[in-house]
This record gives structure tokens, sequence and C-alpha cells, in this order.
């Protein structure tokens, strides 16, 4: 078993997404509130490679399986003002560099591409562990967060609000967490 800085890493291999205990949430403002969001539909591979700098990471997101609160805001966020999921129906990430940041923590740079724009963003993590599963599977657990300005996938709409700013904030948060099957 490889270590590093004490932490004993999972087995190399490809492992995918389990998806029933996975989650790709969103984050973001609605005039003076945080919302919440979830894609429901993802899959994704993860490449854990010796040495680990040579791990990757590839992700599909079902943009239209978005899911908020309320009906009237998934359709608006779905609409050619954000997603536009008729005409871009997937949101990808592929890794491009992974870095290791101390203990159990990691910096995994990549490509995310929303409406065939693509940006590089930097997500943090950590490594929450592996093992074998109750059905004999290798599992390994993942949890990564990243921040970005939503103008730069050309998701510009919003409107003035009376008391004065905006009804839509300019950035958006994505959190995953991650429970990855090994592929034999």
């Amino acid at each position: 078993m490889t270590t590093l800085d004490g932490i004993e890493l999972p087995p190399a291999g490809t492992y995918v997404f389990d998806q029933e205990h996975s989650a790709v949430d969103f984050l973001g403002t609605h005039m003076f509130t945080k919302t919440r969001g979830r894609f429901t539909a993802f899959s994704g591979t993860i490449v854990i490679a010796e040495p680990a700098e040579a791990s990757e990471v590839e992700v599909a997101i079902e943009a239209a399986s978005l899911k908020t609160s309320l009906k009237q805001r998934d359709d608006h966020l779905r609409s050619p003002d954000f997603l536009n999921v008729a005409a871009f129906p997937t949101v990808t990430f592929r890794s491009t560099t992974f870095r290791h940041a101390g203990a159990r923590s990691f910096e995994l740079d990549g490509d995310l591409t929303i409406k065939d724009i693509t940006n590089p963003v930097m997500l943090t993590g950590e490594y929450l562990g592996a093992g074998t599963d109750p059905a004999g599977r290798v599992s390994v657990g993942f949890s990564a967060s990243t921040r970005f300005e939503r103008e730069d996938w050309d998701m510009t709409w919003n409107a003035a609000v009376e008391t004065g700013g905006f009804l839509v904030g300019r950035t958006v948060t994505v959190e995953v967490e991650v429970a990855a099957l090994r592929r034999d």
C-alpha cells in the first residue's frame, strides 16, 4: 500500500462514481439568500495512479437533472438564460493536474465545460478513505468543491432589485461528495 504524509492511499486503478452514494450540489445567491440545488444524474471516473500526481478525474452531468426546491426556478435555470439544456445537455469536467496539499487534502485543476464553453477551475478537496463495502467491492470517498463566476460561461441573465443589487449572484459554488467503486 502506498502512503503519502502518513495517509494510506487507495489502491491504484479505475473507480466509477457510485451515484446512490454520491452528490453533485450547487449553491448560488438569490436576492439576499443562498439557494441550494442538486444535479441528480451524473457519472464519473477516477483513475488513481502511481504516483498519485498522475491521477485523473472525468465527470459528466446531465444539465436537465438539476433540482432546487422550486419548479419555476428549475425551469429558468434550464432555460437559455442559464444552462440552456435543450442545446447543451451535458456539463463536463476533466482534470488536468492533481496536487497533494497536505495530509488528506488535495487540489485538482481541470477544465469545466458548460454550454460548450470551457474554462479552467480548481477544486479543493479531501480524501475521506478507502475500504471494502458490504458487497465486497473496493470503495473510495472524496469531497471537493470549487467556486466560479457564472458569467464566464455566458450565464449573464440578471435583474436589478428595487432595493439595490441584483436578483442573482455572480458566483456559483459546486460541492461534490463521491463514493467510487473500483472497476475490476
